[in-house]
């Protein structure tokens, strides 16, 4: 039993492990409806608890008037109590108790006489980003937009000490409730007037939470120093020659120059911490414990008495406090920091400066301010390490690079400026804008006595009746973006031209560049600039990366191209097919044919593919072919892969208790014996998806906005599946779907609607049945 803080008395209930009953009645009270049930929104559901553990909410509040908020929901969380002594037994969850507040303020140490320690605390103005990874394998929680001191209607009051920001809570022991907060602060700089004036960098840091019980405030002071701010000089450099000036571009194109923290890698020695003072051959990383804020590190007589997972130990031969002297027993987010046997925030590609532009010419100056992290000592020098990029703008066609330096900052230049370095780029050609004509053939989708649906997108099966002119030959809109490999052609020039060193080049100097190119919706093909490369030359070779939308029936595809500057040839370009994948959704104790539509989602798994050459779309959706003849309920064309595929039911008041399909592994990688050929197409027909009767969940949200969306995510149900070789699959786990998030497929609802919270806070959602239900 799970007890309710908020109830004066105990609660008793349990969780039935029964099927569900018939749950698609009607219903005025609850005399319309089967014993055990309830009748809420003239609808009879059960009046039991399904278990909790597959409860995961992902709750977003983001109404006109009510300040953005966003909290994920898991079954274990202590916030969530059964309520089960009135009518509907539910889940409860009181946003009080999943809502702390931050108070943060921003304080500037400024120094009057660095070497006699002179110094005073003054509030600084800045703007704001929170960062916290999200504990269901989604995207992160980024709330940008604040500002200190805090604007209220329009003006910022002189007398606020506090920016207040409320953000998700979690209990002790929820599992990933502990994730990083961060906090990245833009300051603003100094006046014009400002005699001396000083401009600032960004500064990173990781806000520490008390470890308390029950929700409340926390206050941040974040401080930094001043004299930690050092401004930093380079300029841009052709070594081959300057860029061709005409004809003149408007707006003139620029180079926009940013830079991150480079780091040093763990080498997976626990015994030597990513913040050794001294590394063999490498600059020391920058790790300075001013970056946690509110850390605990009280006394103790053993590492027992310590909070996880710090060690205890002396301080500088006296008193023993919580600290670490491994990287292990820092919080997450965090390495330690040897000398000061405390934990410090890792900066590896954290930004750096304030995003600058230059002008594509010779010696045009690179100037920007960056944060020393000097904070422990302002009088020190410090050497760090940066990455560098260069982004030109994309009509000139020259590759974006990236570059890997190393600065020392020395106090003597503390109005002064550190030399960058030299940001060098090729003199290339201007770009040709290139617009691959795409083709193929159409095929057939979908055959009856009425005709065939033969076309170049399944969107063409949402039509009743096949098209009137069949498509003969498809013009293909597809994403186009390319990839090609740079080096300096004459390394020489680059060597005297004292070019910093470009980053993540090989043996032979060779770095892999990637060219976007975002397609219009408004446009009927897409396009992308590319330069010809050095004048005289014979072209720059392209891999060019070709991603058909989702319902397009054509496969995506990478082929080489050599830009020239007399022409590029522009032969149309005929396109492979798609894999088709088809079958039937059915739905338990529904006549066939007279089913609601259903929603088929197909994602790709990642199993070996390489990153770099892997091509979209991941993930696909359709809906189930209406008046279909019963052969097959939907085709999705695919490009070859491993998939998951599921099955959405249509959320309808006459099937209020179908739930998922169960989740499917399906090979369609080429070669697999699923695939059939069929007129010069691979199929392939899997099992039916049958929609079941699942778990109806019904929670309350109580003191949520009405401005609430609630996205239910199945994290557990389908443990256990397995690849075609046998390995586990964790839907949850980043990278087994797309890089950064878990699988798409496991929501329970369509994408399109998230359920909404009524006014009487109690919201219901349909998941697939756990084991034993």
């Amino acid at each position: 039993m799970r007890a309710a803080a908020f109830l004066a008395a105990a609660l008793v209930g349990a969780c039935s492990t029964a099927r569900p009953k018939e749950q698609d009645r009607t219903c005025v009270d609850e005399s319309d409806c089967l014993e055990g049930q309830i009748c809420s929104n003239n609808i009879c559901y059960d009046n039991v608890l399904p278990p909790y553990e597959a409860i995961a909410l992902d709750v977003r509040t983001e109404g006109l008037t009510a300040a953005p908020f966003r909290v994920e929901i898991r079954g274990e969380d202590k916030a969530l109590v059964e309520v089960v002594d009135r009518p509907p037994n539910r889940y409860y969850v009181d946003r009080t108790e999943v809502r702390d507040r931050l108070l943060l303020s921003i304080l500037e140490t400024q120094y009057s006489d660095l070497e006699a320690g002179e110094k005073s605390d003054e509030p600084v103005a800045a703007t704001l980003e929170l960062q916290q990874a999200s504990r269901l394998g989604r995207a992160p929680f980024n709330v940008g937009g604040l500002t200190f001191p805090p604007v209220v209607d329009g003006t910022a009051p002189a007398d606020e000490q506090w920016l207040v920001k409320s953000w998700p809570r979690y209990a002790p022991g929820d599992a990933d409730g502990d994730l990083p907060l961060y906090v990245k602060l833009t300051y603003q700089d100094d006046p014009p007037e400002a005699e001396p004036r000083w401009e600032r960098g960004i500064v990173a840091r990781q806000l520490m939470r008390k470890n308390l019980e029950t929700a409340g405030d926390h206050k941040f002071e974040i401080t930094s120093v001043r004299e930690c701010h050092r401004k930093i000089l380079g300029n841009i450099r052709f070594p081959e020659g300057p860029l061709t000036a005409a004809p003149a571009l408007d707006p003139a194109a620029m180079v926009t120059i940013n830079m991150r923290h480079a780091g040093r890698a763990d080498d997976g020695d626990p015994n030597t911490p990513i913040c050794d003072p001294a590394p063999a051959g490498e600059t020391p990383a920058t790790c300075s414990v001013e970056t946690i804020v509110n850390p605990a590190y009280p006394t103790c007589s053993s590492s027992i008495y310590c909070p996880e997972p710090y060690g205890c130990y002396p301080v500088d031969g006296g008193e023993k406090h919580c600290g670490c002297r491994l990287d292990s027993e820092c919080p997450k987010g965090q390495v330690c920091n040897v000398e000061r046997q405390q934990c410090a925030l890792d900066l590896t590609d954290r930004p750096a400066i304030k995003q600058v532009t230059a002008l594509p010419v010779d010696d045009a100056a690179v100037a920007a301010s960056v944060y020393t992290y000097c904070d422990d000592d302002p009088t020190a020098d410090r050497t760090m390490e940066f990455i560098v990029s260069a982004t030109p703008d994309p009509r000139l066609g020259l590759p974006r690079l990236n570059y890997r330096v190393v600065l020392t900052f020395l106090v003597g230049d503390l109005m002064g400026s550190t030399p960058l370095g030299r940001v060098c780029l090729p003199t290339w050609e201007r770009a040709r804008t290139i617009t691959p004509l795409l083709v193929g053939e159409p095929v057939t989708l979908r055959d009856s006595g009425d005709g065939a649906w033969t076309c170049c997108d399944s969107a063409c099966l949402n039509e009743a009746t096949p098209p009137a002119t069949p498509d003969k030959e498809c013009r293909v809109k597809a994403e186009i973006s390319a990839v090609g490999n740079f080096a300096p052609s004459d390394p020489s020039l680059w060597e005297a031209a004292a070019c910093m060193p470009l980053s993540g080049a090989d043996e032979n100097g060779v770095v892999r560049v990637t060219y976007p190119s975002p397609c219009p919706d408004d446009t009927d093909a897409c396009s992308i600039a590319l330069s010809p490369g050095v004048a005289g030359g014979n072209g720059q070779l392209y891999s060019l990366r070709i991603e058909p939308p989702v319902g397009s029936v054509f496969r995506s595809t990478t082929l080489d191209l050599t830009v020239t500057a007399d022409g590029t040839n522009e032969t149309p370009i005929e396109l492979e097919r798609r894999v088709l994948l088809r079958g039937k959704v059915t739905q338990e104790g529904c006549p066939e044919g007279a089913c609601p539509r259903a929603e088929v989602l197909a994602e790709r798994v990642i199993r070996g593919e390489d990153p770099n050459t892997l091509l979209g779309p991941y993930f696909y959706s359709t809906k189930t072919i209406p008046g279909a003849p019963g052969e097959y309920d939907y085709v999705i064309p695919v490009n070859p892969g491993l998939y998951l595929v599921t099955a959405l039911p249509t959320v309808t008041t006459k099937n209020s208790a179908i739930g998922p399909a169960p989740i499917a592994v399906v090979d369609l990688r080429e070669g697999s014996p699923a695939l059939v050929e069929e007129d010069g197409v691979w199929v392939a027909e899997i099992d039916e998806l049958v929609l079941s009767t699942g778990s109806v969940y019904t929670l309350e949200l109580n003191d949520f906005d009405s401005s609430s969306r609630v996205v239910p995510l199945d994290v557990t149900t389908w443990q256990g599946l397995v690849d075609p070789d046998g390995e586990p699959l964790d839907l949850n786990a980043p990278g087994t779907c797309q890089a950064s998030e878990g699988c798409q497929i496991r929501r329970v609802r369509s994408g399109s609607s998230p359920v909404r919270l009524p006014q009487d806070q109690i919201i219901r959602f349909v998941a697939r049945a756990a084991a034993g239900e």
